[in-house]
C-alpha cells in the first residue's frame, strides 16, 4: 500500500522525484535502483514507472511500494544490448548500467 505523502519512509524528509533519482546509484533488479535518502542516508529501493517514482523494497519476487512520488513526464529507455537504463525528467537525465 502506498502512502500519499511524498517523503522518505525512513526519516520523513520531503522528497521530489528528481532528488530521489539523483540519489540512486545502481541497478539492483529489473528496473529497480538502489538509493540512499539524500537527507538521512537510509537505504531504500526505487522503481521508476510511468509518471511516477515508487519507493519501496523488493520482497518475495515482487516490489512492495511504500511511497509513490509523482514524476510527470518521466521517460525510460532501456538498451538491453549495452545493458543501460536511461531516465529523463524535466530536463535532467540519469544513466544506470546493468
Amino acid at each position: 500500500m502506498a502512502k500519499r505523502k511524498a517523503s522518505c519512509p525512513l526519516c520523513g524528509a520531503r522528497l521530489t522525484s528528481a532528488q530521489v533519482l539523483d540519489a540512486c546509484c545502481e541497478i539492483v533488479g529489473p528496473d529497480v535502483l538502489e538509493c540512499h535518502c539524500p537527507f538521512c542516508q537510509g537505504y531504500f529501493e526505487v522503481r521508476p514507472v510511468t509518471e511516477a517514482v515508487e519507493i519501496g523494497y523488493r520482497r518475495n519476487g515482487g516490489f512492495d511500494v511504500v511511497v509513490t512520488l509523482p514524476a510527470v513526464g518521466l521517460t525510460m529507455l532501456r538498451d538491453t544490448d549495452k545493458g543501460v537504463l536511461w531516465l529523463r525528467l524535466a530536463g535532467q537525465s540519469w544513466k544506470f548500467d546493468t
